[in-house]
């Protein structure tokens, strides 16, 4: 059972316990995606995931040392999607953000091209139609905004937080990541 401290904004978050990622892991593993599959589909590190989970059977009850956005990530995958936001997207036109984008900005990792810095601008930045913000990102995932912003001028913005900036603009991560399955996948 997983402890619903842990899927709490970045404020309130308490970090999981090595037992608590494996559930998630092992439920996708259940649907078919275990640490290599899910490795390829999101560009997580396979040896990443391990060790997230490493000493589960052991030692059920050490904290994981799992960063909060892999956390709310692997949440998303696993049915509990914007954890950082109390389980809802922002309130935003989701086909006006699928226009700012070429289509493969919506594919997997394998598939996926990163955005322009252009096309980043039309939906992150001050008075853009979504109202998110370089720091308003920050906040909810514990990003160095420095970082993000050379990251988004660069074309150089890591897969993974791609996907939970969809995700704030209410994209399912797990049907454009996690074809291979019926329905979805949720915790219980």
């Amino acid at each position: 059972m997983i402890r619903e401290a842990t899927f709490e904004s970045s404020s309130r978050w308490s970090k999981p316990f090595v037992s608590e990622v494996a559930e998630i892991i092992n439920l996708l593993k259940e649907y078919g995606y275990d640490g290599a599959t899910l490795a390829r589909l999101t560009g997580l590190q396979e040896k990443k995931i391990s060790d997230w989970m490493s000493r589960y059977k052991r030692e059920p009850e050490i904290v994981s040392n799992i960063p909060y956005p892999c956390w709310c990530f692997l949440a998303a995958l696993a049915g509990r999607p914007n954890i950082q936001n109390s389980g809802q997207p922002i309130e935003v036109d989701a086909r006006k953000v699928m226009r700012a984008f070429k289509p493969t900005a919506f594919k997997n990792c394998s598939a996926f091209e990163m955005p322009s810095e252009k096309e980043f601008k039309r939906v992150i930045g001050e008075n853009t139609f979504t109202g998110i913000t370089i720091d308003s990102l920050c906040d909810a995932f514990q990003w160095k905004p420095a970082q993000l912003a050379e990251s988004l001028t660069k074309g150089t913005l890591p897969f993974l937080n791609w996907c939970l900036i969809l995700m704030l603009c209410g994209f399912n991560v797990q049907k454009m990541l996690l074809n291979q399955h019926e329905g979805e996948i949720s915790l219980n």
